[in-house]
């Protein structure tokens, strides 16, 4: 089971050496699915093609179902943590994709450099992220979207960075004030946000100012999508 999930909403593409006691290799290896909602979302979006960019892409559970929706469809993954990238590549080549996803172990944010990402534990997949100030962790390469993604449009962007969603949305400034991005999808982690000395709607009020209309997701306003204001 953990050794090999088949998508629910991907059924021609797996995941790989899903890790016990994770929470997100659990919902895959047991439902074939993870964040249910979002993943419909992005699933029928997939089906109208394009560019997808995977910012947290941690081990490619949404970049595999993006590629797996059409053959022409391509992907930008990041993850900034080297043991949770390890496991993004693997399940790349394990499903013969690795011409639609490209695949990058840096963190994608609103400078260039070095940063500390702090990897959290090793059982858990989904709960490493920037570091605080003068926190510990690895020293990781950090890129602006703005320079990796160059002139292309993204039909859509995930981003899942455990509270510094603003810190990747500055990044990719011209992109959005070029109305370059049809999709968003963020979230808001009052918590890591808070250690990163970031307000919880800062994210919003930033897509605001760029030209863009946010709104949430879910109930508790955990999960947002922001499209270009018309």
């Amino acid at each position: 089971m953990f050794d090999r999930a088949t998508l629910r909403h991907a059924p021609s593409v797996a995941m790989v050496n899903l890790v016990p006691g994770d929470i997100i290799s659990g919902y895959i290896a047991f439902t074939g699915e993870y964040e249910p909602d979002l993943s419909g979302r992005i699933s029928t979006l997939a089906r109208d093609g394009g560019l997808f960019v995977d910012v947290g892409a941690n081990m490619g559970y949404f970049s595999l179902l993006w590629a797996g929706a059409r053959r022409d469809n391509h992907v930008i993954a990041f993850e900034a943590s080297p043991g949770v990238y390890t496991k993004l590549i693997g399940n790349v080549a394990a499903n013969g994709l690795g011409d639609q996803i490209e695949t990058l172990a840096k963190a994608a944010l609103d400078s260039t450099g070095e940063i500390t990402f702090a990897v959290g534990p090793p059982d858990q997949t989904g709960w490493g992220g920037l570091a605080p100030e003068g926190g510990e962790g690895v020293t990781v390469p950090a890129v602006r979207l703005d320079d990796v993604v160059g002139d292309r449009t993204v039909a859509v962007m995930k981003v899942d960075v455990e509270g510094a969603d603003l810190l990747v949305l500055r990044g990719c400034e011209r992109l959005l004030k070029e109305k370059r991005v049809n999709r968003i999808f963020y979230e808001c982690n009052p918590t890591r946000m808070a250690e990163l000395g970031l307000a919880v709607d800062d994210a919003e009020r930033y897509l605001s100012e760029v030209g863009y209309r946010t709104s949430p997701i879910n109930s508790l306003r955990t999960e947002w999508m922001a499209v270009p204001r018309e």
